[in-house]
């Protein structure tokens, strides 16, 4: 009998899998495609290395601003759909011989409870049992009812990746996250991309100021925003959608394809485990332990709570088997959130409008990246930085990256937050120079009008 019996292979699972063989327990690993989940597979890689190709595209056309001329022939979708396959790949043998090395049993195939202390493999009719399991089978895409089903028409992220074919007008749903890097793919690639979004701003949850700064960015590039609008019905012979738009009414889109990216959902219905308390959406509850109601049952990642992130993921694998082993407790976290468009955005903590909400008496200190030397010289100085910062304890609230490698540079401020440090600890930091990391540290020195380059 394993010690450990996780169902799910994905950044939660396998990272708790190989966290508890370091502890030298007997781990079991059961995944019904392939590990790595969702975000090696057919989420987080796949559309990463495809923002990196449609990066490159960018500052192809932008040579001749610098006396370059380039002259770009034309896109091989052959060609890319083979480099994010051998991305995909290369990953996920790493994954396999890791888990391999670290002696945790992978089984390929399809788990659900038989009872609280046994499951049942679908494929192999096969049961195990377990001293203790966890779930992390992750989430899966949204499907709005009103939609016809039609893959070849109507897409969600995983037939956008899939990158059979380029449309000549792609209208997406949802102008979140996957909506914006997706849209962001396929106007690099060609497509003009119009979005249709429910709430008042794209991103919603987003420092306000930061979505209104890349909405304009993304207009000027020809993208095209519905706000304040919905989807009302699809006429899928004529390639139609018709849109309500408040204050405006209905309004035609014609379109090639339509994406639907208006989130995911926990897997939590497919365990066959009727007793497991869930919430209203599906996420599975759990206690200061990552433990359900039902005893020695765990829960982490998407399938858990929000931020369905691959890091927060892969942070609760590693931290619920130390508490399952060492008999600890979760404690309170910052978790930084990255958005891969053009440019970046990285958030981490409270935004302006929460952190007035919550009543705290802020500090609100925003500096262009154009005074920061190092954006001058990639030619990209178009963004800002913005710290929300708590007068009375002298802390950071929040920090707010909208800028090339955003999210590269976002992990000092998960430092700062996570460890709870003051501002003048903070001030000892020493950022090198000419860098894009030099706008926190004037950012920070901003809130005590002690900035160098920047008079404000």
């Amino acid at each position: 009998m394993s010690d450990l019996v996780i169902i799910g292979g994905g950044p939660a699972g396998y990272v708790a899998a190989i966290r508890a063989s370091q502890y030298d327990k007997k781990v079991m690993l059961i995944e019904e495609k392939e590990v790595g989940g969702v975000c090696l597979n057919s989420g987080c890689i796949p559309t990463k290395t495809l923002l990196h190709l449609a990066k490159m595209i960018n500052e192809s056309k932008e040579l001749s601003n610098y006396g370059i001329e380039f002259l770009l022939k034309g896109i091989d979708i052959k060609k890319v759909k083979n480099f994010k396959e051998k991305v995909i790949l290369r990953l996920r043998k790493g994954i396999e011989f890791l888990l391999n090395k670290y002696n945790v049993q992978l089984i390929k195939d399809r788990a659900i409870f038989e009872n609280e202390k046994e499951v049942k493999l679908l494929n192999s009719n096969n049961k195990i049992k377990g001293e203790r399991f966890i779930i992390a089978i992750g989430s899966k895409p949204l499907y709005l009812e009103n939609i016809p089903k039609d893959k070849e028409v109507i897409w969600t992220s995983d037939e956008a990746l899939s990158f059979e074919k380029i449309p000549e007008k792609l209208l997406i749903i949802g102008a979140g996250v996957i909506g914006l890097e997706l849209g962001t793919i396929y106007s690099s690639f060609g497509s003009q991309v119009i979005f249709v979004e429910i709430c008042k701003q794209i991103l919603p949850g987003i420092d306000w100021e930061v979505a209104n700064y890349l909405k304009n960015l993304l207009e000027k590039r020809g993208m095209v925003f519905y706000l304040n609008s919905y989807l009302k019905e699809i006429d899928l012979n004529r390639r139609i959608a018709k849109i309500e738009k408040e204050g405006k009414g209905e309004i035609a889109i014609d379109f090639d394809n339509l994406l639907l990216a208006v989130g995911r959902r926990p897997r939590s219905d497919e365990l066959n485990l009727n007793k497991l308390k869930v919430d209203k959406y599906g996420y599975i509850e759990t206690n200061d332990k990552m433990e359900t109601n039902l005893s020695g049952i765990y829960a982490i990642g998407d399938v858990r709570k929000p931020p369905l992130l691959a890091h927060k993921a892969m942070y609760e694998g590693k931290k619920v088997v130390e508490i399952i082993f060492d008999n600890e407790k979760e404690k309170k976290v910052f978790i930084p959130n990255c958005i891969y468009t053009e440019p970046e955005i990285a958030t981490i903590g409270l935004t302006e409008e929460e952190a007035r909400n919550k009543g705290y008496d802020i500090i609100v200190s925003k500096i262009p990246l154009a005074v920061i030397g190092r954006s001058l010289t990639i030619g990209k100085s178009e963004g800002f930085s913005k710290i929300i910062f708590d007068k009375r304890e002298r802390k950071i609230l929040g920090i707010h990256l909208i800028m090339p490698n955003a999210s590269e540079i976002i992990g000092e401020g998960s430092i700062f937050l996570n460890l709870d440090l003051e501002l003048e600890k903070i001030k000892a930091v020493i950022h090198p120079h000419p860098t894009l990391s030099e706008i926190i540290e004037e950012t920070f020195l901003s809130v005590i009008k002690k900035a160098i380059h920047f008079y404000g």
